[in-house]
């Protein structure tokens, strides 16, 4: 029996990595299309950044709520990023694949930046390019110095799980490209669904009304076409974590 499920593994080697393959290549239209569509909603992102700033934490309270960034997020990290008023993911107009994710602060005793930035360039497939920007830490206030994130394997992509270490370190990682397909394709859009649950119903209630009017004034102006490439597009939650 062992023979023959060996024979029977060997046989369909060939076709399965055939499958394989086709698989990553649907992985990599979905995530096109994906981002074609988040980039056509950058207009309703902006309109839904006037409600989520009458919210206080709004931004603390989502990534908080996230069942995988959560286990990122230390004491001291919380205490910088209640500072957080918003998260903008900016996406190139000609290849909308590449983003930046931008951390918009308000003045806080921790650095200097009024913005965390890192940037993503997937142009070139299996070879990430990544832009980090320096946070400048006002004197004794780094978060990252006392425990740095394990450096990953020059082939890896992995933001590393040490428990001990900032999220902050994120914006120093060589890569950490999977916390970044986290934050800006699961996150960001479905910033909504993860703030709610919190008391603060009012705030709920401004998002939900949000969402309404977005909807409404989007039925007016998209055009027939758009409606029928919208049928396709794909799901905006993604399972990829770190």
């Amino acid at each position: 029996m062992a023979i023959e499920n060996g024979t029977a593994h060997a046989e369909l080697a060939g076709p399965l990595g055939e499958l394989d393959a086709i698989n990553k290549d649907i992985d990599v239209i979905e995530a096109a299309l994906h981002a074609k569509y988040e980039l056509k909603k950058a207009p309703l992102y902006k309109k839904r950044e006037d409600v989520i700033a009458k919210i206080p934490k709004f931004w603390l309270t989502c990534l908080e709520k996230h069942p995988i960034i959560t286990s990122l997020i230390e004491m001291e990290d919380a205490a910088a990023i209640a500072y957080l008023k918003n998260i903008e993911i900016n996406r190139s107009t000609e290849n909308p694949i590449n983003y930046k994710v931008v951390f918009v602060f308000d003045d806080n005793p921790y650095f200097t930046n009024t913005t965390l930035v890192k940037e993503f360039d997937f142009s070139d497939k299996g070879n990430t390019q990544v832009t980090n920007h320096k946070i400048d830490w006002k004197e004794g206030k780094c978060l990252i110095t006392a425990a740095k994130k394990d450096e990953p394997a020059s082939d890896s992509d992995e933001f590393s799980e040490n428990e001990e270490a900032s999220f902050f370190c994120w914006f120093d990682d060589e890569n950490g490209s999977e916390l970044a397909d986290l934050i800006a394709n699961d996150l960001y859009p479905n910033a909504g669904m993860y703030f709610i649950g919190t008391s603060d119903s009012e705030g709920e209630d401004e998002l939900d009304d949000l969402e309404i009017e977005a909807v409404g004034s989007e039925e007016s102006e998209v055009s027939v076409e758009e409606e029928e490439e919208a049928a396709d597009a794909p799901d905006t939650k993604r399972a990829k974590h770190t």
